[in-house]
């Protein structure tokens, strides 16, 4: 399946959960490109959006990231709820490093806030 046509899938309100989730898979497993990334942060940011499919969001970022080889921890710090914890949990069971150098960055973000 092409990316159009899983992009249009996915914001055609339309279109049932089951198959906007299906599309959230796709694009996880197939795309790798920063625009991919942002529609699936967008997406599971998006409060119109069934938790399904944030949190199927959340998992294919992780599954981009790790494919990749390489984080954007600015990108997985504006997940949120059921997104981040997929997220967190691929790469906490696969790279390590990076779940703890986010938990360190997050624990320093909220040292400076008090």
């Amino acid at each position: 399946m092409n990316k159009t046509l899983l992009i249009e899938i996915l914001l055609d309100p339309t279109s049932s959960d089951s198959e906007k989730d299906d599309a959230v898979i796709h694009l996880g497993n197939n795309f790798e490109d920063e625009r991919t990334i942002d529609l699936l942060i967008q997406v599971s940011n998006n409060m119109e959006f069934d938790e399904m499919i944030a949190a199927s969001c959340g998992e294919s970022l992780g599954q981009i990231w790790l494919r990749k080889g390489r984080i954007n921890f600015e990108k997985l710090s504006r997940l949120k709820g059921s997104a981040l914890n997929e997220a967190l949990s691929l790469i906490k069971a696969q790279r390590i490093d990076w779940y703890e150098e986010y938990i360190e960055m997050t624990l320093d973000s909220k040292d400076k806030n008090i």
